[in-house]
C-alpha cells in the first residue's frame, strides 16, 4: 500500500498522477450527474432559454440554413434573434450529437464534456504554472465541483457561465506564458479568450478586468522583455479577428436598434448586490443553506482553505502569485456587497454585467488554486499528501450531496413556478428577452396580439397567412397604399419581397417588422442575414485555419523529428 501511494504521488511519475487524477474526476464527475439526475427533470431558471437556442441550431442543421438563422419559433413565432448575442460556436459540435440524439440528450452529453474539460483545462493550467500534480488535482476538483458552478449548472441553468468556468484556466495559462513563461506560446491566451468570448461575453469582460490587473502587478517583466508586450498585442489582435463572426454581427444589431437589455433597470449592479448576510451565507455555505432565501455561494471548504495561508512559512514568486490571487477574490467579494458604489461613475460603466455577484467565478478560481497550492505546501510527504486528498474528495463528495438536496428543494420553491411552461411571465422562455427590440411591451402585449397582421390605414385585405419553417407569406389585396405590421420581431437582417420583389421594411412603433401594401400579391418575409454576418463567418473560419498551421509549425520547429 505504501508503495502504491509513493508511486502515485512521487513527482517523476507524472504520466500515473495524471491518470490518478482524471480518475478522480471521472468518479466525481459520474457521481454528480447521477445524484442529481438529468437537468431537464428539474431544470433551472435559464435552462429553457438555453435549450431552444440549442435546439434551434440543431434545426438549422437540419434544414440547411447554417450559419446564418434566427429561431423563427420563439415568442410565439415572433422570431429571436438570439445567435447574434449569445454565440452558438460552442454548441456546434454537440447540435451534431442532437442531430442523432435529439436535443435534450445532446445538452446532457454536453455538461458532462464540459465538466471533464474543466477540471482537465484547470489541472493544466496549475500544473504548468506552479509544478506541482497535488496542488493541480486539489484545485481542479474543488474548482470543477465549486458551489458556484454548481448554481450555475442546475439552479440557473446558465449554460454561458458553465462555459466560462471551462475556458477561464486557459486564459490565465497564456497569461502565464504572457508574463513569465514561454512567450512564443501567446497563442493559448488568444485561444482562451477567444473560447471564453464565443461562451459569455459579460465573463470575458470581468476575465479582461482581472487580466489587466495581473499585468499592472507584473508590468516589469513586461517593460524588462519588450517582446513580451507585441506577443501580447498580437494575441489580442488574432482573437479579435478569430471572434469577429460573433462580434461584428452583434456590434451591428446594436447599431441597428434599441433593445430591452438597454432599458431594463431591475438587473443593475445596484439594484442587485448582496446584503452583508447574502455574502457571509455565500462563504459559508456548502453543507447548510437557508430555506428561506436562495444563496449564490462560494462555498465553506473554499472559504476555509484560504486561512490555510497562515500555516504556510515559505517566501516565493509562487507564493506571492497565490495571494495576489486571493486578494484580488477577496476585492471581488467585497464588490459583490451593498458596500460597493456601484451606482457611482466609473462603476456605473459595467452596468451590463447585472449582477455583481458573477463576480464570484473569478473568486473560485483563484481560491481553488489557492487551496491547492497552500495545501502542497503544508503537507509535503507523501501519505499525508494522500489523505489530505482524500479529505478534499470526501468534502466535494458531501457538497454535491447537500447541494442537490438544496436545489430540489429551491427547485419545488422557486424555480418550477416561474418556468414550468412558457408564459408572458417569461416571455414564453426568453427569461429577461435581452435582445428583444425595446419598442416590445411586454410579452402579454405578443401574446394578446397574436398572428395577426396589423393593417394601418385599414384599406388592405390580407388572406392565407402561413408560416413554413422560417418563411412568413401572406396574399395581400390592396387598391391604396397602406402599411402593414407584422407578426416579426424587428431585426437587421430580415428579407421582405412582394411578387419576388425586394420591397422596404421599417420598424413599427411597437418594435415589430413594418412593410409597405401598395399594390395587389403575395409578400414573403424571411431572414436572410446580412453582407456582414457572412463575410465575418468566413474570416473566423480562415483565422482559426491559419493559426493552427502557425501552431503546428511553430512546435515542429520546437520539436524537430
Amino acid at each position: 500500500m505504501t508503495k502504491d501511494i509513493e508511486k502515485l504521488t512521487d513527482n517523476s511519475a507524472k504520466k500515473y498522477q495524471f491518470w490518478f487524477f482524471f480518475a478522480l474526476l471521472a468518479v466525481l464527475s459520474v457521481y454528480m450527474f447521477l445524484l442529481y439526475g438529468p437537468v431537464y427533470n428539474q431544470p433551472g431558471y435559464d435552462y429553457y432559454f438555453h435549450l431552444k437556442r440549442f435546439e434551434a441550431l440543431i434545426t438549422t442543421l437540419q434544414e440547411g440554413r447554417f450559419p446564418i438563422y434566427i429561431d423563427y419559433t420563439a415568442a410565439l413565432d415572433y422570431g429571436y434573434l438570439s445567435k447574434v448575442f449569445y454565440s452558438d460556436v460552442i454548441l456546434i459540435p454537440f447540435a451534431v450529437i442532437g442531430l442523432i440524439t435529439g436535443g435534450q440528450s445532446a445538452y446532457e452529453v454536453m455538461l458532462v464534456t464540459m465538466t471533464i474539460l474543466c477540471g482537465l483545462f484547470m489541472y493544466k493550467t496549475i500544473n504548468t504554472v506552479y509544478k506541482s500534480s497535488f496542488a493541480a488535482t486539489i484545485g481542479s476538483i474543488l474548482y470543477t465541483f465549486s458551489v458556484y458552478r454548481l448554481f450555475d449548472v442546475y439552479n440557473r441553468g446558465a449554460l454561458g457561465e458553465v462555459f466560462a468556468f471551462t475556458f477561464i484556466p486557459i486564459v490565465f495559462l497564456g497569461l502565464y506564458h504572457i508574463i513569465k513563461g514561454d512567450y512564443k506560446k501567446w497563442y493559448i491566451i488568444a485561444i482562451g479568450f477567444s473560447l471564453l468570448i464565443f461562451s459569455h461575453v459579460i465573463s470575458t469582460v470581468l476575465t479582461f478586468i482581472t487580466v489587466i490587473i495581473f499585468l499592472i502587478v507584473y508590468y516589469k517583466d513586461i517593460v524588462n522583455e519588450p517582446k513580451r508586450f507585441y506577443y501580447l498585442a498580437l494575441a489580442g489582435i488574432i482573437t479579435l479577428f478569430i471572434t469577429c463572426s460573433y462580434i461584428l454581427p452583434m456590434w451591428e444589431q446594436m447599431q441597428s436598434n434599441t433593445f430591452r437589455y438597454e432599458t431594463n433597470d431591475w438587473t443593475l449592479p445596484s439594484r442587485a448586490k448582496l446584503p452583508l448576510n447574502y455574502v457571509l451565507w455565500a462563504l459559508f455555505c456548502g453543507f447548510v443553506y437557508p430555506k428561506d432565501i436562495t444563496i449564490v455561494g462560494i462555498g465553506v471548504v473554499l472559504t476555509l482553505a484560504i486561512f490555510l495561508r497562515f500555516f504556510v512559512r515559505e517566501k516565493s514568486n509562487k507564493l506571492k502569485s497565490v495571494d495576489i490571487g486571493v486578494l484580488i477574490g477577496i476585492l471581488y467579494l467585497i464588490a459583490s456587497s451593498s458596500m460597493f458604489p456601484w451606482g457611482r461613475f466609473p462603476f456605473t460603466l459595467l452596468s451590463f454585467i447585472q449582477y455583481p455577484s458573477r463576480l464570484y467565478l473569478l473568486v473560485t478560481f483563484f481560491f481553488a488554486i489557492a487551496a491547492g497550492y497552500y495545501l502542497s505546501r503544508i503537507f509535503l510527504k507523501n501519505k499525508s499528501r494522500f489523505i489530505a486528498l482524500g479529505v478534499v474528495v470526501l468534502l466535494t463528495a458531501v457538497t454535491l450531496y447537500f447541494h442537490n438536496d438544496n436545489y430540489k428543494f429551491m427547485y419545488a420553491e422557486h424555480i418550477r413556478p416561474s418556468n414550468e411552461k412558457p408564459t408572458p411571465g417569461n416571455f414564453f422562455y426568453l427569461n429577461g428577452a435581452e435582445y428583444v427590440p425595446d419598442r416590445v411591451s411586454s410579452g402579454y402585449y405578443i401574446l394578446s396580439r397574436g398572428d395577426s397582421i396589423g393593417i394601418m390605414n385599414n384599406d388592405a385585405q390580407i388572406m392565407n397567412i402561413s408560416r413554413n419553417k422560417n418563411i412568413f407569406q401572406v396574399n395581400i389585396t390592396t387598391s391604396k397604399i397602406d402599411s402593414l405590421e407584422l407578426p416579426l420581431f424587428y431585426y437587421k437582417g430580415y428579407v421582405t419581397e412582394l411578387n419576388n420583389e425586394n420591397i422596404p421594411f421599417t420598424q413599427s412603433r411597437n418594435g415589430l417588422i413594418q412593410v409597405p401594401a401598395d399594390k395587389p400579391g403575395t409578400l414573403k418575409v424571411y431572414y436572410k442575414g446580412t453582407i456582414i454576418q457572412n463575410i465575418s463567418w468566413y474570416i473566423t473560419i480562415g483565422c482559426v485555419i491559419l493559426l493552427c498551421i502557425y501552431i503546428f509549425v511553430s512546435r515542429r520547429k520546437q520539436h524537430p523529428k
